[in-house]
């Protein structure tokens, strides 16, 4: 089992990476938070919420969280599960009369949440994605059930849908005799004290960060609205922070049972459909979870994509992780960023060697982050090695040099690839302090700030 201390000094570097990464890619803000064993390990806010005005982006600030809003309506309705209220097979027609004789009203609430219904995915129309229309109303979501929502037969492959979510809020309001935001927070909001977490932004306080448009077809970033999402609340309508969507997160976690009961914990976690990820990784879906497979061990949680605004939560629900990213632009690479945190903290919880004390010390005396004009390097120990990352790498992990002091003024390289300077000595040059300040023989570098000064406010 490692240390407080190894888990710590992980964080730290994580802290650090997802800093530098922000500023590499020139995401306006970033908010981060940390979960271990339902203790909040790290918050973290990077950059501006207002790239326009330069407000500086606190953990205070909420973010349209999206798709995350699937998984808090999957909690919801697994409380309601829980409660004998709802059943997994009962059929949409018959908690929602107003959908019989449409082709909805034979979806089960199980092919709601696993996105196995074959429903379209956001309707003929998809101008509100572009804020060019409202969302659907309550009238318009059943109007489009009415004319018919079956792409492909229920139960015969995996398609994201952003109206079954809806049916499924509208399912959750038949059952409760409830609004659906009032039902979340009864259900869900409320037992955890999520006060900065709301199902729309009707119900969100303040502050909220502002999204921004994605540099695809510019080089300047445009603020973008954040309208309501109306009756696709439960898809992707809902508010929060980085801490307490973890802390929401973390009620699929095995070791947590303030809100379900082990059963529709693992009823969630359990795979339905295999898929793969747009970076090519294994993943999957459960009930309103999303799958990810990182270095061996699967993960839980969701992401989202808003109007200006990504995100990612990831849950190793056996060793009661979370790490929640949110970022204020489109374009912001929400999962990398959470992968990254995921694995940096991954690679401290099993740890390949054991140092003695001197060892420890010794290594860490290397650590820092260094310059030249072919790129950056980032010495840090992770897990019992010394190790050389590339932060302008995308995944800290993926190809690392491993390092081997010999005495306090040199390393050796064990490098990543027969294309480095592997089995070669880069000799330290050292301060009065101790701290490495130039690098010489296989490497020639100079000591640098871990980000740049330009980099924003970080709270």
């Amino acid at each position: 089992m490692p240390t407080d201390d190894a888990i710590t000094h992980a964080l730290d570097y994580a802290d650090r990476w997802l800093a530098y990464r922000r500023w590499r890619l020139r995401v306006p803000g970033v908010q981060l938070a940390v979960r271990i064993g339902g203790e909040l390990v790290l918050e973290r806010a990077i950059g501006v919420a207002d790239e326009a005005t330069g407000e500086p982006l606190t953990n205070e600030h909420r973010f349209r969280i999206a798709s995350h809003s699937k998984a808090l309506a999957a909690i919801a309705a697994m409380r309601l599960v829980d409660d004998g209220a709802l059943r997994l097979d009962d059929p949409l027609g018959a908690l929602v009369p107003a959908l019989t004789g449409t082709d909805a009203a034979g979806l089960t609430v199980r092919e709601l949440l696993s996105h196995g219904s074959g429903a379209t995915r956001d309707g003929d129309d998809v101008a509100f994605w572009q804020l060019a229309d409202d969302f659907p109303d309550a009238d318009r979501l059943r109007s489009i059930a009415t004319s018919g929502v079956a792409r492909l037969d229920a139960s015969a492959e995996f398609k994201y849908s952003n109206i079954g979510f809806g049916l499924l809020g509208l399912a959750i309001e038949a059952v409760t005799a409830e609004p659906y935001a009032d039902a979340l927070a009864r259900l869900v909001l409320a037992p955890l004290g999520l006060e900065a977490t709301s199902a729309d932004i009707e119900g969100a306080s303040q502050p909220l960060a502002t999204g921004h448009s994605a540099l695809h077809s510019s080089d300047v970033r445009a603020p973008l609205g954040s309208p309501s999402s109306r009756a696709l609340a439960a898809a992707t309508g809902a508010v929060s922070t980085a801490a307490e969507l973890s802390d929401a997160l973390r009620t699929i976690a095995d070791a947590d049972d303030r809100l379900l009961s082990g059963t529709a914990r693992r009823r969630m976690r359990q795979r339905q459909w295999s898929t793969s990820g747009r970076d090519g990784a294994v993943a999957g879906y459960g009930l309103g979870l999303m799958l990810r497979e990182i270095d061996g061990r699967t993960w839980h949680g969701h992401g989202g994509a808003w109007t200006g605004q990504a995100t990612r939560t990831l849950v190793d629900a056996e060793r009661d992780i979370v790490v929640s990213v949110l970022a204020n632009a489109i374009d912001a690479p929400a999962e990398e960023l959470a992968v990254g945190v995921a694995r940096i903290v991954q690679a401290a919880l099993e740890p390949t060697a054991e140092l003695a004390d001197d060892d420890l010390t010794l290594a860490r005396s290397f650590e820092g982050s260094f310059a030249s004009i072919w790129g950056r390097l980032d010495v840090v120990e992770l897990g019992g090695r010394l190790l050389g990352i590339a932060p302008t790498a995308a995944d800290p992990l993926a190809s690392v040099d491993v390092l081997t002091p010999r005495g306090t003024g040199r390393v050796v390289i064990a490098a990543a690839t027969g294309m480095g300077s592997g089995h070669e000595e880069a000799i330290a040059e050292r301060d009065e302090s101790g701290r490495v300040v130039r690098w010489r023989g296989a490497w020639h570098q100079h000591a640098v700030d871990p980000v740049p000064a330009e980099a924003g406010t970080t709270a």
